[in-house]
């Protein structure tokens, strides 16, 4: 089930979790809340599902879901699917969905380009409206998967753990860019500011090729991140395989904690049935994940 994992982190705990979080009985059902505040003049929305029996008078764990390309907040594909499975876990999560921004793309993927602020302001928000604890699980699939790693980067004093899944760019621990098709690009500030070579990436990709992106897309990890656990996801089908394996060796050979896994999914098809079964599991070994390192850092 986990295709590779560190020493720190076993296989065979997380798949306990799982077996536990599969046939637990579901905790009531709880309604879907759409939550506005304003950021830069802006209106902005985020969603949040918070256990039926909440408790203010203690702490919950903030398990962020960053949605993909042309997503929401709403039906990002990963919160749907923490929404399903936190109820049948004992976990004491309040799944948390922000609508990031679909105009400035990169700032989407790069979190330095503003939507990391965007993410604070929403963490603010929730420690007025909730009882949260310090820190935030972080995860994310595709675009989110580019903005949860580098978020977790940037501020790991924010971050308990994190799970990025199928990104089509990654950032290393030494500051190379992983992009699909291209492979490692040692030099991402030169090769970037270049637009010639927009031509041998994908198309979907052809913005991050701007002097903007390439200041910021080399960025290299907080020296206290390394103390940040990641699980790093990606489908054996999905065209972003070859760069995710890459990032997560570059993941160890950084002094990071790496777990991997990668189940037999294409890079969509959700709903096809072959593949079904398949997707699930970015959601429910995610939280293993997150659940394992909770658990693992207790006294």
């Amino acid at each position: 089930m986990i295709g590779h994992h560190s020493s720190r982190y076993s296989g065979t705990a997380l798949a306990i979790v799982i077996v536990s979080i599969s046939f637990s009985q579901p905790s009531p059902a709880a309604d879907l809340v759409r939550h506005k505040l304003k950021f830069k003049e802006s209106s902005r929305e985020y969603y949040v599902q918070v256990p039926e029996d909440y408790d203010s008078g203690k702490s919950y764990w903030a398990l962020v879901a960053v949605h993909g390309g042309g997503g929401n907040g709403r039906k990002g594909f990963l919160a749907e699917g923490f929404r399903e499975v936190v109820q049948f876990s004992n976990f004491d999560a309040i799944v948390v969905s922000p609508s990031f921004s679909n105009e400035d793309l990169q700032a989407s993927r790069f979190p330095a380009l503003g939507e990391g602020e965007y993410l604070k302001a929403v963490i603010e928000d929730l420690r007025i409206r909730y009882s949260i604890h310090e820190k935030i699980l972080l995860s994310g699939y595709s675009r989110g998967g580019q903005f949860s790693h580098r978020f977790a980067f940037a501020n790991p004093e924010l971050v308990k753990a994190v799970a990025s899944c199928s990104a089509g760019t990654w950032t290393t621990p030494d500051g190379q860019l992983l992009i699909e098709s291209l492979g490692a690009i040692s030099d991402p500030s030169t090769y970037l500011k270049n637009a010639d070579n927009a031509t041998a990436a994908p198309e979907r990709l052809g913005g991050i090729f701007t002097k903007r992106v390439a200041d910021v897309a080399g960025l290299k990890p907080l020296h206290r991140a390394s103390k940040v656990p990641f699980l790093v996801m990606c489908g054996s089908l999905d065209t972003r395989f070859e760069i995710s394996q890459q990032f997560a060796q570059s993941m160890e050979e950084g002094g990071f904690s790496v777990t991997t896994s990668w189940p037999r999914t294409p890079h969509t098809s959700k709903n096809k049935s072959e593949f079904r079964d398949e997707f699930e599991k970015y959601s429910t070994e995610s939280l293993a994940f997150f659940i394992e390192c909770i658990q693992s850092s207790k006294p």
